[in-house]
């Protein structure tokens, strides 16, 4: 994650936060607000979505990292689900479904490319690959071609 040193700098992070606000605007309003059960299980696993980024990222490690935005994935399907509930209730107009559910559907695209790209082969921190300096090349092929080995002095 070369250039990000905080979660919030996570442009997947950042849209979800709006989401998450975005959907607890719509909460607020009647008929929605009624239906407590459901505002407080929509509103919970949207911002589960964001909370798991962050603890992934604050964990230190690439596999947790991972781990915790698989989390992150299960809270956004999740929100989701809760979406076509609320819209089948009559909680949501058409448009705003549509719209949040698609902003869903994009914050999923970018996690799971990003994930992508931590867990391929020759990626993330586990493979960076160690480059020789040019002295120590220079003494392998004087170690190869002359049979001898380096002196004492020049071994790192």
């Amino acid at each position: 994650m070369a250039g990000v040193n905080r979660f919030t700098e996570l442009l997947f992070w950042q849209k979800s936060r709006t989401w998450s606000k975005e959907i607890f605007q719509r909460t607020r309003r009647d008929p929605f607000a009624l239906d407590r059960r459901l505002v407080v299980q929509i509103n919970d696993s949207s911002e589960s979505v964001m909370a798991n980024i962050a603890e992934g990222f604050g964990r230190g490690t690439q596999g947790e990292f991972v781990q915790f935005l698989g989390y992150s994935l299960g809270g956004l399907n999740e929100t989701q689900s809760h979406l076509v509930a609320a819209f089948d209730r009559d909680y949501l107009e058409r448009e705003d479904y549509r719209t949040l559910f698609a902003q869903g559907t994009e914050i999923r695209k970018m996690m799971v490319a990003f994930m992508r790209s931590m867990v391929k082969t020759g990626s993330g921190v586990k493979h960076i690959r160690k480059y020789k300096s040019w002295s120590d090349e220079v003494w392998e092929m004087y170690e190869k071609f002359a049979g001898k080995q380096r002196p004492e002095l020049y071994r790192s």
